[in-house]
């Protein structure tokens, strides 16, 4: 009898302690104390409870002031939550978080509370702008010698700030507030170009970044001029006798094939996806000019052709502008006929939308190469068609020279800048064109295959072309087996036997 009374007691003593329990509030505790200061921007408030609590009835009971998107979510059972926000918390700021009165799982009391802590400051670049304050996105492309400017969200140290251009550790300017600093590429050679910030500058206050601060980008010459956009090529045939240079539009050419024509002389086919303000001066097709155009899927504009070369048209079609009034034009001094006839931006489209919208939507296929070392050519002399090409490493581009004249593009005044140079080798054969005097012109095989030699950045690769499709542009692969993309910007191709 002894024993059961004892057990009697230690059941009643724990069933007494239990009721007593049950009676008291359910307690709720969070991680960050009321007045708390220096509370990092990413920071979770855990919201905790002595009895399980429903997720709704938490969602619902909290809030936060000002505003912030944030979530709720479990972290332990129904006793344990976290408020976890969606983009940070603002910096230095104050922040009054609330938790209405609420009942738990059993009904028992929340007592509601109110409390608030401060955010600090975490020191970091905000943006980098370019020219005239544009704010640049990771991987946009700037033009040789810019000057960027590094934006912090706080006043820094600057002796403790280590930025870098590719491998280079530069000097910065500092603005008087310390607030931002300006870092200029000029003599950064052209090609891809990552700045860094490295991690362990401070701000004024101490405060430390929290790591290295990457941002992409690349240098290479851009032609800004205005144009116009086409919804499929544009191919116009350019004359390139001496009477004819310099030409208007060549720069913002996305393709331009030089090839021979009767007497030595050399014609052009420039490819437009965008057509400048003025292109010219324009004259007749040959052969290679209708096999470009069923390459590259566009219209062929030209002042005219011949017999033979309407015939090989004839054979197998490709899409034609012939001279047409309120279209082409014909200019006055400096230039003479038939050096003459040109042609404006808006009516390259004009022509392509009023007489051939069917042709499909198409875009030359361009995208920016990433090489291995080359072999380092700096001057390139096209024999075929007495050119000299001298690569500018400031700009990243060649410049041409034919015939002992320096190219330029007679509407912006300044030196022709090509992108990459391709002498493209194929069989080069003359025609008799049957007029009964014996006239012969230059074709070229663009059918088949072939070698090439590539330029770029100042270096060398070999490599060869291909067609497999008489429709579909030609494919350029170098000889350890990486496919050739040809970059934004002009590419000059000659081609040569």
């Amino acid at each position: 009898m002894a024993v059961g009374l004892v057990v009697v007691v230690v059941l009643t003593s724990i069933g007494a302690f239990l009721f007593y329990e049950n009676t008291l509030p359910t307690t709720f505790a969070t991680n960050i104390k009321s007045g708390q200061k220096e509370v990092p921007p990413d920071s979770r408030i855990l919201l905790a409870f002595s009895r399980p609590v429903t997720l709704a009835v938490v969602q619902a009971a909290f809030s936060i002031s000002p505003g912030a998107a944030g979530t709720i979510s479990a972290v332990d059972g129904q006793t344990q939550y976290a408020w976890s926000p969606s983009k940070g918390l603002a910096e230095l700021t104050t922040y009054t978080v609330t938790m209405k009165t609420i009942y738990d799982v059993g009904h028992h009391r929340v007592q509601g509370s109110t409390w608030s802590f401060t955010t600090l400051i975490v020191p970091h670049v905000t943006s980098i702008t370019g020219p005239a304050g544009t704010a640049l996105t990771d991987g946009a492309e700037i033009d040789p010698g810019t000057t960027l400017k590094l934006n912090f969200n706080d006043a820094m140290e600057p002796e403790t700030m280590k930025v870098t251009l590719g491998a280079q550790v530069v000097n910065v300017n500092w603005a008087t507030d310390d607030k931002s600093a300006t870092v200029s590429t000029a003599g950064i050679a052209s090609g891809p170009l990552q700045v860094q910030v490295a991690a362990g500058g401070r701000d004024q206050t101490g405060h430390l970044l929290p790591g290295t601060f990457t941002f992409n980008t690349g240098i290479y010459y851009h032609d800004h001029e205005h144009t116009t956009a086409l919804r499929y090529p544009a191919l116009i045939q350019i004359p390139n006798d001496e009477f004819a240079r310099d030409q208007n539009g060549l720069q913002a050419a996305d393709i331009v094939w030089e090839y021979l024509a009767e007497g030595g002389i050399t014609r052009l086919t420039a490819m437009y996806d965008n057509a400048p303000d003025l292109i010219g001066p324009m004259r007749s097709a040959r052969f290679i000019s209708l096999k470009l155009g069923r390459h590259y899927k566009g219209l062929l504009f030209q002042s005219g052709e011949s017999q033979a070369t309407r015939a090989a048209a004839a054979a197998d079609p490709t899409p034609q502008f012939f001279d047409t009034i309120g279209y082409q034009f014909r200019a006055g001094p400096p230039r003479y006929a038939p050096d003459n006839l040109m042609i404006k931006g808006p009516l390259v489209k004009a022509a392509e939308d009023n007489y051939f919208s069917g042709i499909p939507t198409f875009t030359i296929p361009k995208a920016r190469p990433v090489l291995p070392a080359g072999s380092s050519a700096t001057s390139i002399n096209v024999a075929e068609h007495y050119s000299v090409y001298q690569y500018d490493a400031g700009a990243g581009t060649y410049q041409k020279t034919e015939e002992g004249h320096p190219y330029s593009d007679a509407s912006l005044g300044q030196p022709l800048r090509i992108e990459m140079l391709i002498t493209l080798h194929t069989k080069e054969s003359l025609l008799n064109v049957g007029d009964g005097h014996g006239a012969y012109i230059h074709d070229f095989d663009l059918d088949s295959s072939g070698r090439i030699d590539v330029f770029y950045k100042g270096m060398r690769y070999a490599g060869s072309w291909t067609s497999t499709d008489s429709h579909s542009p030609l494919t350029f692969t170098l000889d350890g087996g990486q496919a050739l993309t040809l970059p934004p910007g002009l590419v000059w191709i000659d081609v040569t036997a």
